[in-house]
């Protein structure tokens, strides 16, 4: 039935958007359950576990591909890990949340229409989008320890968005070469690029998020 790569991908890549979805919205009933009954540290609790579990499965992801079967559990673990993490986005706000959402769904399938078409090569922004985040992640990591102005954030958020729109269609298009490569046509290379593009799709509605959160600000 999943005959080609980008076919197992994408069924790899939607099972763990749902179990994202559903560690989103069961954290987000944590949550609230915790706001009402003013029990302010069960976030607490709940979001570091959450944030612990995720680095873990992540980790064990990594360093378990020979293990097909693992790999799939500890991708789950992390993608339901993730969703737990998105949450509390759902509850401060909704609004931008969705169309945060929309955008990001629509970005995704733009750039992955664009980045199959025959003919085109983005193998050229790898070293430039590696570059950039880690430009990214060094100044942010400065952040925690230098309070930055608000319009310093928003310009994190919209150079993130941008270096993420490029990984997905760098994924993509290194995904779309491979559809002639029969070597390549298995449920482990599947699973590598299904983990790329949800970490493209995740931090790209993250930074949306943060973006159009302080902007509405």
């Amino acid at each position: 039935m999943f005959q080609t790569l980008l076919l197992k991908t994408c069924l790899i890549l939607a099972a763990s958007l749902f179990t994202a979805y559903i560690g989103s919205r069961l954290s987000a009933g944590i949550f609230q359950r915790a706001v009402q009954t003013g029990d302010i540290s069960k976030i607490k609790t709940t979001m570091w576990t959450a944030l612990i579990v995720n680095i873990i499965a992540f980790l064990l992801l990594l360093f378990f591909k020979t293990n097909l079967l693992l790999s799939f559990a500890f991708m789950f673990a992390f993608t339901l890990s993730s969703g737990f993490t998105l949450g509390i986005y759902t509850l401060s706000n909704p609004e931008v949340v969705q169309k945060a959402t929309l955008i990001t769904a629509l970005t995704t399938v733009v750039t992955g229409a664009i980045a199959s078409y025959p003919g085109i090569d983005f193998s050229w922004l790898g070293k430039i989008l590696f570059f950039a985040l880690l430009a990214v992640i060094v100044i942010s990591v400065i952040g925690l320890f230098v309070k930055m102005k608000n319009s310093v954030n928003r310009l994190i958020s919209a150079a993130s968005v941008l270096i993420f729109t490029g990984y997905l269609l760098y994924d993509f298009n290194q995904l779309a070469k491979l559809k002639t490569v029969a070597a390549a046509n298995n449920w482990g290379t599947a699973l590598d690029f299904a983990v790329n593009i949800y970490l493209d799709i995740v931090n790209l509605l993250i930074n949306l998020i943060n973006l159009m959160s302080s902007s509405n600000n």
